[in-house]
C-alpha cells in the first residue's frame, strides 16, 4: 500500500487544472473552468473543472473525480499506475510496487517481457531468409525495419516460450501479456505468434505495449493478422500504431491508415504523420486521442466496399471528436504504397491535397446509387441527401453543401432547405424526448448499475446522497457526524452508499477521493463526485442538514422493522382517532 500522506503529497504537487489542461482546452466560467469532455465526443462543452474542490465532472457522460481519477481514465491506468504516473510527473519516488488486479502480474514485468520479446523477434529476422525476402519485396529498407523494431516470429510452437522461460518469465506472465497460450489438454505453453512479421506497438511514452503479426505463409485458413488482445498494459481501443513517431509531426494533419504495413511504407516515404488502429475498427477513444495531437485527419482506407464502410464510420467518429476529416482517393494504384512507387513522394503529396470531404464522399455515393434522370429516383436521392445535410452541425457548411445538391439534382434550393429543417426539428424532438426519459429513469434509479438498490428506496437513497455529498465537500464534518449525530453504516439502506460511508468513517477528516481508487471503480467514484456537485452552490450544507437526513434514515429503518401486526394495529388506532 502507498502511504496516505504520500498520496496526498502527490495530489498536492499535481494541480488538477494544470494536468487537465494538457489534454483539454479549458476556458474560465466564473470560478470554474469548462471544456469539451475528453471521455466522450461533444461539440458543446459540458466538462467542468471545479477549482474550489479540485474535482471535475462531465454533465454529459457523468465522468467525474479528482486528478488521480482523471489520469486513470485518460492514460488507461489502474489506481497504483496512476499514482506512479503523477509521482513521476512531480519528481516523487515511490518504492512500493503492485500487481495488476486482473491477472496478478506486475505491469513493469509485462513491459520488460515485451521488450525482451521484441528483441527476440528482431534477432530472428536476421536468420530468416523468407522473412527478409518478404520485407525486401515490400520495399522496406534495413533502416526502416530497425526504426520500427520490426521482427520475425519463427514457425515454431515454443520458440518464444522457451526464450522467455530462460529469461525467468513464468507461463502465467506470458499468457497475461498475450505472448503465449496454455493448452487445456496437457497444460503446455505455446507461442501465439508463429511464422509472422512482427510489428511492436509502442505507446507515446515509449513502452512496447503490444504486437501485431502479419503472416507470410501460404495457408489460406490462417488469419492475415493476429493482434494482441487487451492486457494490463494495453487497450486496443485506446492506442494507435506509430503515434509515438507521428505525435511530433502531426500538429496540422494525421494520415489514418488501415494496417501496419501501410503506415511503415508511408513513414519510409517521408510521411511520418501516418498512424493506424491496432487491429480494430476506429473507436471513439482513438478519435479523441488523435484530437490531442492534430487538427485534421485524412483517411486512407481501401477502396473496396469494406474499406468504404469503415471510412464512413471513421468520418462520423472523427467529426464527433471535432476533427476536420477528409478521404484519400487513391487512383491508378491499389494502395498508397504502390502509388508512391509509381508517382513518387511529390505525386502522393498532390493526391493528399485532392482528398475529398465527407460531403463529397457521401454525395458521390448517393449519385452512384440513384439514376437521377428519373424523377422518382431523383426524389429518393434528394431525400437521402437532405438526411445527410441535416446531420451537419455547422449551418454555414450545411448551406454551402445544400447549394451543390440543389444544383446537381436540379431542384429548388428552398425546397431542399425546408426538408433539411424538418428533419432537424424531428430529430431534435426525438432526442429531447429520449433525454427526458433518461433523466426520469436516472432519477427513479432504473438501470442504475452503481447503486441498484436506489430504485427500491428512493427517499432513503436521496437522504444518503445528501449526506455523502456534504461530507465529501467538508470531510472535517465526518467525526462530528459519527460522534454527535451518531450516524452509522447500518443506518444506510443502499449497499453502495453504505460502503462509501464506511470508507469515510475509516478515513475520518482525512477523507479524500484520491484514496478511493483501490476500493472503488471509476464509475463509482464518478457517482460520489456527482453527489458532491449537486451540493455545490447550496447554502445549507452543514450539520443541520446531515442530522435531518440521519433522522429520515432512522425513521425508515423503524418502519421497515415493524411487523405486519404492528402496521395493522397502528392503522386501527388512526381510524379510532
Amino acid at each position: 500500500m502507498i502511504p496516505q500522506q504520500v498520496i496526498e503529497e502527490i495530489k498536492y504537487r499535481n494541480d488538477l487544472e494544470e494536468v487537465i489542461a494538457q489534454y483539454v482546452t479549458l476556458k474560465r466560467a466564473g470560478s470554474n473552468l469548462v471544456g469539451c469532455c475528453p471521455f466522450h465526443s461533444e461539440k458543446t462543452p459540458s466538462f467542468t473543472v471545479f477549482s474550489q474542490t479540485k474535482s471535475f465532472y462531465c454533465f454529459g457522460c457523468g465522468a467525474g473525480g479528482d486528478v488521480v481519477s482523471f489520469v486513470m481514465r485518460t492514460e488507461n491506468l489502474d489506481y497504483v499506475e496512476a499514482i506512479r504516473f503523477l509521482a513521476k510527473r512531480a519528481g516523487i519516488e515511490i518504492e512500493e510496487e503492485e500487481r495488476d488486479n486482473r491477472t496478478g502480474v506486475k505491469r513493469e514485468r509485462i513491459l520488460a517481457m515485451n521488450r525482451d520479446a521484441a528483441r527476440f523477434f528482431h534477432e530472428n529476422l536476421k536468420t530468416s531468409p523468407e522473412a527478409q525476402a518478404y520485407l525486401a519485396k515490400r520495399g522496406l529498407s534495413t533502416a526502416l525495419v530497425k526504426h520500427f523494431g520490426i521482427g520475425y516470429a519463427p514457425n515454431d510452437f515454443q520458440a518464444l516460450t522457451k526464450h522467455l522461460t530462460a529469461k525467468g518469465y513464468r507461463p502465467d506472465e506470458m499468457k497475461a501479456a498475450f505472448l503465449c497460450s496454455i493448452s487445456q489438454k496437457n497444460g503446455r505453453s505455446y507461442d501465439i505468434f508463429r511464422n509472422r512479421i512482427m510489428f511492436p506497438v509502442i505507446d507515446v511514452k515509449g513502452d512496447i505495449v503490444a504486437f501485431g503479426g502479419r503472416t507470410i505463409g501460404q495457408d489460406q485458413n490462417e488469419a492475415k493478422y493476429i493482434n494482441s488482445s487487451d492486457t494490463p498494459v494495453f487497450n486496443k481501443r485506446r492506442n494507435l500504431f506509430a503515434l509515438n513517431f507521428a505525435k511530433s509531426e502531426c500538429a496540422e494533419q494525421l494520415i489514418l491508415c488501415e494496417g501496419y504495413m501501410d503506415v511503415v511504407a508511408l513513414h519510409g516515404a517521408g510521411f511520418t504523420n501516418a498512424v493506424a488502429s491496432c487491429g480494430t475498427a476506429l473507436t471513439p477513444d482513438q478519435a479523441r486521442l488523435m484530437k490531442r495531437y492534430t487538427k485534421s485527419v485524412i483517411i486512407s482506407f481501401d477502396a473496396d466496399e469494406a474499406g468504404q464502410r469503415a471510412a464512413d464510420k471513421a468520418f462520423g467518429l472523427l467529426g464527433d471528436a471535432g476533427l476536420e476529416t477528409r478521404l484519400l482517393k487513391v487512383e491508378d494504384a491499389k494502395d498508397p504504397d504502390e502509388y508512391i512507387k509509381k508517382f513518387g513522394k511529390e505525386g502522393f503529396s498532390r493526391l493528399l491535397n485532392r482528398s475529398r470531404s465527407r460531403f463529397d464522399f457521401k454525395f458521390s455515393g448517393i449519385l452512384a446509387k440513384y439514376d437521377i434522370t428519373r424523377p422518382e429516383e431523383r426524389v429518393k436521392a434528394a431525400s437521402e441527401a437532405a438526411d445527410f445535410l441535416s446531420r451537419i452541425w455547422s449551418e454555414v457548411e450545411r448551406d454551402v453543401y445544400a447549394r451543390q445538391v440543389a444544383d446537381k439534382l436540379e431542384i429548388p434550393l428552398d425546397s431542399l432547405k425546408n426538408d433539411v429543417k424538418r428533419k432537424i426539428a424531428k430529430r431534435d424532438k426525438e432526442e429531447k424526448k429520449e433525454r427526458n426519459r433518461e433523466v426520469i429513469r436516472a432519477t427513479e434509479g432504473y438501470g442504475d448499475r452503481v447503486n441498484p438498490d436506489r430504485l427500491k428506496h428512493l427517499g432513503a437513497a436521496s437522504a444518503e446522497d445528501t449526506v455523502l455529498g456534504i461530507l465529501t465537500l467538508y470531510p472535517e464534518l465526518i467525526p462530528e457526524t459519527v460522534e454527535t449525530v451518531g450516524l452509522t453504516e447500518e443506518d444506510f439502506v443502499t449497499a453502495f452508499n453504505r460502503r462509501v460511508y464506511g470508507k469515510m468513517v475509516a478515513l475520518g477528516s482525512g477523507f479524500d477521493t484520491a484514496l478511493l481508487g483501490e476500493d472503488f471503480t471509476q464509475e463509482e467514484i464518478s457517482r460520489i463526485v456527482q453527489n458532491t456537485v449537486s451540493r455545490q452552490g447550496l447554502t445549507q450544507n452543514g450539520m443541520t442538514v446531515i442530522a435531518e437526513c440521519a433522522a429520515k434514515l432512522r425513521q425508515g429503518r423503524v418502519r421497515q422493522s415493524l411487523s405486519l401486526e404492528d402496521l395493522i394495529a397502528s392503522k386501527r388506532i388512526k381510524k379510532q382517532d
